[in-house]
């Protein structure tokens, strides 16, 4: 063990003295160019200080944009996917409440087919999710206990809906009101009146 310990302090310290290095080599060439442009003419100094600002600027500007459009590929890619988890499960509730509707076909998932599927569910949020979907899936668990409140259990259910569109880049402006579960409701005005 003593010697993993000698060996990553031996690492540690020759990456100090390399950085040092660079560092000192760097500070050799800025010194070197500040003295040659004070020794030269004054307008030739402004010139190549100004061409060397705006190269600089303009590789500021370039790296910057480089760096958004490789985050919007990454998110971009990772979007496809979290539509994919968030699609199944959007499913399943759908399903859940579609099965209790006594004029729709959808069936509705055995206990076992819920329980397999929400624990691979749980699996891929845990990987693909945001901390938001993560949070109000916790939430909405809780919200499952028997003790709960019917409204309590819709407005959890109506919060990871919510974070689930977040997630994907939807808008949830105006969307105050429950209104992600009424849409599968046969009469959206029934949790209104079930809440007063």
């Amino acid at each position: 063990m003593s010697k993993d310990l000698n060996k990553g302090q031996l690492l540690t310290f020759l990456g100090f003295v390399t950085i040092a290095g660079i560092l000192y080599v760097f500070w050799l060439i800025c010194s070197f160019f500040i003295n040659s442009l004070i020794a030269i003419d004054a307008r030739i100094s402004a010139t190549i200080l100004g061409a060397m600002i705006t190269a600089i600027v303009g590789l500021v500007a370039t790296i910057i944009t480089q760096i958004q459009t490789k985050s919007r590929e990454i998110e971009e890619a990772h979007r496809g996917k979290k539509v994919e988890i968030y699609q199944k499960f959007l499913g399943t509730v759908a399903s859940l409440i579609g099965g209790q509707n006594k004029q729709s076909t959808i069936k509705q998932p055995t206990e076992q087919e819920l329980i397999d599927f929400m624990f691979l569910h749980k699996t891929e949020i845990l990987l693909w999710g945001s901390p938001n979907v993560i949070r109000t899936q916790l939430e909405f668990q809780k919200s499952n206990s028997p003790d709960s409140e019917y409204f309590d259990k819709f407005t959890a259910i109506n919060n990871v809906f919510k974070a689930i569109r977040e997630d994907i880049g939807l808008s949830n402006d105006g969307l105050n009101n429950l209104e992600l579960i009424k849409l599968f409701l046969k009469d959206p005005d029934e949790l209104d009146r079930e809440s007063c």
